[in-house]
């Protein structure tokens, strides 16, 4: 009888574990888009080269940065300057047009 009352108090208490919560949050740092940036374009943010602009036309790939003053350059495959800027950024996405 011992025994069954062990193992009767042994399951009960493994039946009663705590509940598990998990918590995501969204990403809230702000992002850049690069609208109508020809093939080949290259991105640099800050100097220091990102990749093909094309890659963050915003659909559904974005170039997360952090808040603040960055200077935006999209170069051609040529190496003409095909934008440059000084963007200012805090919590939301701002859409670049690429001429």
């Amino acid at each position: 009888m011992r025994k069954l009352t062990a193992l009767s108090l042994l399951l009960f208490l493994a039946a009663c574990s705590m509940p598990s919560t998990v918590v995501r949050t969204p990403e809230t740092r702000p992002s850049l888009a690069f609208e109508g940036a020809p093939d080949g374009a290259v991105l640099f943010l800050d100097g220091v080269r990102v990749g093909d602009a094309n890659r963050y036309d915003g659909q559904p790939n974005t170039l997360l940065v952090e808040p603040g003053t960055h200077t935006v350059t999209v170069k051609g495959a040529d190496g003409a300057v095909l934008l440059e800027k000084k963007v200012f950024v805090e919590s939301e996405l701002k859409v670049l047009k690429v001429h």
